[in-house]
């Protein structure tokens, strides 16, 4: 197939591949990738959400789809902490809005805002009783969820867009890839990765450590600290985008929060 042909199909799946040509691709201003990734980077707000669906021109999700997810509840529960394994993370999170489009083409992904409330406590895992202060937030989210064709050309553009240090998370079976960047009061933002094949070049989770940090050397972009317990695995930045260098399912969230304060009063 010519390779203009190639790039006309790949444009409704957001970028073209291989890595080289992708990146020139989402290099120009008018990139579909481009426009959503910096829109999204922005504080999330449902004006904001709304005027990026519409310059994208991206079809809003009907009344029932939206009602679907609209009064949501979720809890979970993580031992975040393998050094404390008897204590565990308890996030309670609830819808309160929501809006949905779908980008433009056949299976070509969606485009979310969402409102909230979440509360987060450290708790006992066998008893589930709370151990420390509930810390309860407004949250107001831009989630884009696509494939892609190339998942390290839309990393490389990440990384020119968010300028914050940034950690990468890797799956047990290494076939998922998340890059976070975090403040615990003020903002969570992940662009995820669902690749087909494993990660070339990492051990096998022979002991069920489960997810683990994913040090990379180099890069004045990149945190390598990582918690007390953390299982973490070592990859070269070359050899992360030659695993990346694929077609991908892309999930992106970018979550502001404001902290819920009850503050003391002399009335």
């Amino acid at each position: 197939m010519p390779r203009a042909a190639e790039c006309a199909i790949a444009a409704i799946i957001i970028l073209c591949s291989p890595v080289a040509a992708a990146s020139a691709d989402l290099h120009q201003e008018n990139s579909l990738a481009r426009m959503l990734l910096q829109g999204c980077l922005a504080a999330p707000s449902e004006k904001g959400v709304r005027s990026l669906a519409a310059k994208v021109a991206a079809t809003a999700f009907s009344r029932a789809r939206i009602e679907r997810e609209l009064g949501r509840h979720d809890t979970h529960v993580e031992v975040d902490d393998r050094t404390r394994p008897d204590e565990a993370q308890r996030t309670e999170s609830s819808v309160m809005g929501f809006m949905g489009w779908d980008l433009p083409g056949d299976g070509a992904g969606s485009l979310e805002y969402v409102e909230g409330t979440m509360r987060e406590a450290r708790v006992e895992v066998h008893s589930g009783q709370v151990l420390t202060p509930w810390r309860s937030s407004k949250t107001h989210e831009c989630r884009i969820s696509a494939p892609v064709a190339n998942a390290a050309a839309l990393f490389q553009l990440y990384e020119q867009l968010q300028h914050a240090p940034y950690g990468i998370l890797v799956s047990a079976d290494r076939k998922a890839v998340t890059v976070f960047t975090f403040d615990p009061d003020w903002y969570d933002v992940e662009l995820h990765f669902g690749l087909k094949d494993a990660l070339a070049g990492l051990p096998a989770d022979v002991n069920d450590v489960g997810v683990s940090r994913l040090i990379m050397p180099g890069g004045p972009s990149f945190e390598n600290d990582a918690a007390p317990g953390v299982p973490t695995v070592k990859l070269s930045r070359a050899a992360l985008l030659a695993g990346l260098d694929h077609p991908a399912d892309m999930a992106f969230d970018n979550m502001a929060m404001e902290p819920i304060v009850q503050r003391l009063s002399l009335r």
